[in-house]
């Protein structure tokens, strides 16, 4: 069986649950962690993996959401729903699963005297850390974590206004330009002067990620429209992802730090992120299937927004502690990178218990639609 293909249940109007997706989340927030949490001489062959892991997370996202939003633009076409019916009910259920835990993270980094967060309050608050990052030209300590939050909260507000309401023939090749506006932005942007941050941080970088994610729910849902196989498609995405990846920075005439190279790097990452998570909403096989599968990996991902969001404000409060017995964080940077990711970790399981399922399941009283199955989406 192809690697590509998808089985009947996933054509069908179910927006199934897909269990190995939570594993792909696991293994993006386990990425952060390891280089947030560890120096550089200890990153796996001095990548950093964070990076790889959030664009991971914005190719779920674009994934993810895209495919309920289409699904929602079906039901205004079966006359299930109106649009701005579909419109009002997409953003009350991301409101529930977003919002609380963010807003308690934020209340508490004040009360606990975080001044990353202190001093930028306003921005934070109103999802525009990306923006204040990017004047600023620089990141700042625990709180840096939050300019990713902010893009894919921007990507909620303004995603469903080009699904639920464009031409139905505009889609793809909206989604398509939408794919070229972030290589080109970070090309333009370098060439222009603009500072590094705020290239990285600002959502049309970002574009490529989410939208390939998007393309991959497009390609899913209208696979009889297509001219070719979306099989053929996605081996294309993985063949160009590994040459504009490996093949181009070793080329005689480029090399990595060449600005074509550079900007389609993320592109190139994306179009290999699209495969994965393609071929894990079918279900790998074998050992990768298992671990993807396995409880203690599907519970990671289930509760990686809260890992995320929690785990850049951990190794403060570890140094915190460690200073009060009077041992120096400092010199010990493994043992403070274990209490931080296991303090993570617990934190984030009891958030999930207390605060994030029980609001999450609050999302029943919103269907989009009477008796519409409902996607895992995080």
């Amino acid at each position: 069986m192809s690697l590509f293909t998808f089985t009947a249940s996933e054509h069908s109007n179910a927006l199934k649950y897909m269990k190995q997706l939570d594993g792909l989340r696991a293994m993006a927030v386990l990425a952060v962690l390891w280089t947030h949490y560890l120096p550089e001489e200890y990153w796996l062959f001095g990548i950093y993996w964070g990076g790889y892991g959030v664009r991971l997370f914005f190719v779920l996202s674009g994934f993810l959401i895209t495919g309920i939003l289409l699904k929602s633009r079906q039901y205004v076409i079966q006359g299930k729903q109106r649009s701005l019916f579909a419109l009002r009910q997409f953003y009350i259920r991301r409101f529930l699963r977003i919002f609380p835990l963010y807003y308690v993270i934020l209340a508490l980094a004040v009360l606990t005297a975080m001044p990353q967060v202190r001093e930028a309050i306003g921005w934070h608050v109103s999802y525009l850390s990306n923006v204040y990052f990017a004047l600023q030209g620089r990141f700042y300590g625990s709180a840096g974590h939050l300019w990713s939050l902010a893009v894919e909260e921007q990507f909620y507000l303004l995603w469903p206004w080009f699904i639920l309401f464009l031409p139905r023939v505009w889609l793809l090749p909206t989604i398509i330009i939408l794919i070229g506006v972030a290589p080109l932005f970070r090309f333009t942007s370098t060439v222009v002067g603009v500072n590094p941050v705020a290239i990285w941080v600002l959502t049309p970088g970002a574009c490529d990620a989410l939208c390939l994610g998007a393309l991959l729910a497009y390609l899913n849902s209208h696979e009889n429209e297509l001219l070719i196989s979306k099989q053929k498609v996605l081996y294309f995405f993985l063949v160009t992802g590994l040459f504009i990846t490996i093949v181009l920075p070793i080329l005689p005439y480029l090399n990595a730090q060449n600005l074509v190279v550079s900007s389609l790097a993320d592109t190139g990452r994306g179009l290999i992120f699209a495969c994965l998570v393609a071929a894990a909403a079918h279900g790998f096989k074998n050992f990768v299937g298992k671990m993807l599968e396995s409880k203690p990996i599907v519970y990671l991902g289930k509760i990686s927004y809260g890992i995320y969001l929690i785990h850049a404000f951990m190794p403060e409060i570890v140094y915190r502690i460690f200073d009060y017995f009077g041992l120096s964080g400092d010199k010990l940077p493994l043992t403070v990178a274990f209490f931080s990711t296991v303090a993570t970790i617990i934190v984030a399981t009891i958030t999930w218990h207390v605060l994030e399922k029980p609001i999450n399941d609050l999302k029943r009283f919103f269907q989009y639609a009477d008796k519409v199955p409902q996607a895992s989406v995080s």
